[in-house]
């Protein structure tokens, strides 16, 4: 049996050139504009630039906080179940659709505003994670309760429109 005899250096990595920016959810307009031709067929009502703008604000403020929000359609669909209340937020570039076709039909049930965002990534993004995300929902809480009444205001201003 040979022994082989390991030599380790120590070296200290060179960290200038490494990227220490975070990616952050754009809401530019030929972007924005890019990002609505990419949705799915039944994504209406859609929000604008601006109010997309205040919805990831709105997702960056309570997206820590687990009581008020919930993430993904297991969690929304749960909460739904359970008689919850505040406003869904739902991604407009999702395929197949079948996935979560149903929560439009459910929230106009249960009389809760819904919208679409153009980019599932941007959603996933402005809530804090690495990940996409296809769904959200955002309880009224004390302390979200004048942001959520706002949103919630134009969301069924633009779903007249619709």
């Amino acid at each position: 049996m040979v022994k082989k005899e390991i030599k380790t250096e120590d070296e200290s990595m060179d960290t200038s050139t490494v990227a220490t920016t975070t990616i952050v959810p754009a809401t530019d307009k030929d972007e924005y504009n890019n990002l609505v031709a990419l949705c799915n067929e039944i994504a209406q009502p859609m929000a604008g630039r601006k109010l997309t703008k205040k919805i990831y604000k709105l997702l960056k403020s309570v997206g820590k906080d687990k009581n008020t929000v919930f993430v993904g359609l297991a969690s929304v669909s749960k909460a739904l179940r359970k008689g919850e209340k505040g406003i869904m937020v739902l991604a407009g570039n999702v395929f197949p659709i079948d996935m979560y076709s149903h929560i439009p039909g459910i929230c106009e049930e249960k009389n809760i505003p819904y919208v679409y965002t153009p980019s599932r990534e941007h959603l996933g993004l402005a809530m804090g994670y690495n990940r996409p995300c296809i769904v959200v929902m955002i309880k009224d809480t004390k302390a979200s309760s004048e942001q959520v009444a706002e949103l919630s205001a134009a969301f069924q201003e633009l779903d007249s429109q619709f």
